[in-house]
């Protein structure tokens, strides 16, 4: 019977070898564990941007998936080391925010307000105190190689959650930026910047109007309607020869890119950009 699969979600990149190092920790503890990444590329200490990425993506693995989540700029200090259990996957991770994403699902309404919320019937966690199944000895800079990943790790080879430390009832909840609907306008703001220069907000395409009646604006741009594509242009400028779009991600959100090209370096915006989307007939 295969291990539950380990998967990685940090800010540490991939030149340096972090991530490969707690690959390896895990597989000394679990030589069967089945090892994929979410990303490594999470911006250096963003945890909102982690707590997005987790948020949207972690439902398209199994259901018995555990998840080692690190972006931890608080690693050392006072912020606590946590398991969180889901129905759709188990999560180890600092109580920092980086799994507000995750539990947003579960929370209605949402809180808009950072501080602990009370997580509902449905998710259990527990705040890792038992050094049995750490690293030794414990580094007070890479929680990651000693605390989490081998936690994940004694995880996978049936270690219950209960026997890792104490229940805790609550956790530390980090609001994502939620867009503001007024007058017909939508405000929202860039959240990630993908690797092709992708710009993906935090409006979601449900809150769309038609996708002939929208128009886009970003950095003083506009940008008529929505494209299917991303070989699809509906804006070109002219003295560039560029071709912005706007589109429906296939995370649920929409995005603003450029039809073979990158639109972050071309309108030189990144990370909490506004975006406003206004109907082309108000």
């Amino acid at each position: 019977m295969n291990s539950p699969l380990l998967v990685f979600t940090t800010d540490f990149g991939l030149s340096d070898p972090y991530a490969g190092v707690m690959k390896g920790v895990a597989l000394t503890i679990n030589p069967g564990l089945r090892l994929i990444d979410l990303t490594h590329q999470v911006l250096p200490q963003n945890i909102a941007q982690g707590s997005f990425l987790l948020g949207i993506n972690h439902r398209y693995f199994p259901k018995d998936a555990i998840h080692v989540a690190v972006v931890d700029p608080g690693v050392g200090t006072d912020r606590r080391p946590v398991l969180l259990s889901t129905p759709w996957g188990r999560f180890v991770a600092p109580d920092n925010g980086l799994l507000s994403g995750v539990i947003a699902g579960y929370l209605d309404p949402t809180p808009v307000v950072a501080g602990p919320v009370t997580l509902p019937p449905e998710l259990t966690s527990v705040h890792l105190t038992n050094s049995e199944y750490w690293r030794h000895p414990v580094s007070k800079t890479f929680h990651g190689r000693d605390v989490f990943t081998p936690v994940a790790a004694h995880l996978s080879l049936g270690v219950a959650p209960e026997e890792m430390g104490d229940a805790v009832h609550s956790l530390f909840y980090l609001p994502l930026p939620q867009p503001v609907i007024q007058g017909g306008k939508i405000t929202g703001q860039v959240v990630y910047r993908d690797v092709f220069g992708n710009l993906v907000t935090n409006i979601p395409t449900e809150s769309l109007p038609s996708a002939e009646a929208v128009e886009v604006w970003i950095k003083g741009r506009s940008i008529i309607g929505l494209s299917q594509t991303f070989n699809d242009e509906w804006d070109e400028d002219h003295e560039a020869g560029a071709r912005l779009i706007a589109l429906a991600g296939s995370h649920g959100y929409l995005e603003v890119a450029m039809s073979n090209g990158n639109a972050a370096a071309l309108l030189e915006a990144g990370e909490g950009e506004a975006v406003e989307v206004v109907s082309k007939s108000g």
